[in-house]
């Protein structure tokens, strides 16, 4: 009943604050912008992109809107109401309430199943960041909601990479221990196929998550020249060595910060990590 409560107010809320379809994407720019968060051109998924943090503090009501936006449209105005809430409420969903992750959870799952690829990835995206489970163990984490991982792994054997990518994303995040067996075979499979990205991102997830089964995998990386080079996956290495071995291989994140092509990577572990975020 309180969920059902909850939607209607959301539903109350897009009417009041007057977000037409057409205004949505800007309004939401505003919106950020009014935090301390820039999005340049109204591309709210680049400060998703960017790990980029509300420098003015997110009170009750912040939320409203994106939160408006994600559960009352589709398209490109749902997509850009789920980055802005993604970015608003932060890792874990921090700044949420427990009934606006519920709220955002049923919309995210509406857009995994959707479609579109566009709003599938996005979904998965903002579901693995607001549903996080925190680097520190011992921290609460939010509550999943019923359904979502179900969703991820059918998002996972899809055809295309990038849902694929996605799906290793946000089951990483999640820390998902179910996934574990499967990222592991698929690791194996993308390496042995020389799909160096896909294997990068089944190795990022399966550092998130953590299961002792992979730190034999993390330990064989240190004198591999598979792990060598300045792409993402040598940066996913290095994050993996960090995060199971704390062998100092943060130095190598830090580093790729000033690179570039791999800014944001480098800036997601760093957070991840609980290190200070240049």
């Amino acid at each position: 009943m309180l969920l059902k409560l909850y939607f209607a107010g959301v539903v109350l809320a897009l009417s009041v604050i007057s977000v037409s379809v057409v205004e949505a994407q800007s309004s939401l720019a505003e919106l950020l912008q009014r935090h301390g968060v820039q999005a340049k051109d109204g591309a709210l998924h680049e400060p998703f992109d960017a790990h980029a943090t509300p420098a003015v503090p997110v009170t009750p009501g912040s939320l409203a809107m994106p939160l408006a936006v994600l559960t009352a449209t589709d398209g490109s105005e749902r997509i850009a109401g789920a980055y802005a809430f993604g970015i608003l409420a932060g890792y874990s969903g921090r700044a949420a309430s427990p009934e606006e992750l519920a709220a955002a959870g049923q919309a995210l799952l509406l857009m995994i199943a959707s479609d579109d690829r566009t709003s599938r990835v996005a979904g998965a995206r903002v579901a693995g960041r607001i549903f996080a489970a925190p680097f520190d163990r011992s921290a609460p984490r939010p509550t999943v909601p019923v359904g979502m991982t179900a969703s991820l792994f059918a998002l996972l054997n899809l055809d295309r990479d990038i849902d694929q990518l996605a799906a290793m994303d946000a089951l990483g995040l999640m820390g998902e221990a179910t996934a574990v067996g499967s990222l592991t075979e698929r690791y194996a499979y993308y390496r042995d196929g020389e799909k160096r990205t896909l294997a990068g991102g089944a190795l990022e997830a399966l550092a998130r998550i953590g299961d002792q089964s992979t730190l034999k995998i993390v330990q064989q990386l240190a004198g591999d020249r598979w792990s060598e080079g300045k792409d993402a996956t040598a940066l996913a290495v290095a994050f993996a060595r960090e995060r199971l071995l704390k062998d100092g291989s943060i130095a190598v994140i830090r580093l790729a910060v000033d690179d570039k092509s791999r800014r944001n990577q480098a800036r997601g572990y760093l957070a991840e990590l609980g290190a200070a975020v240049p």
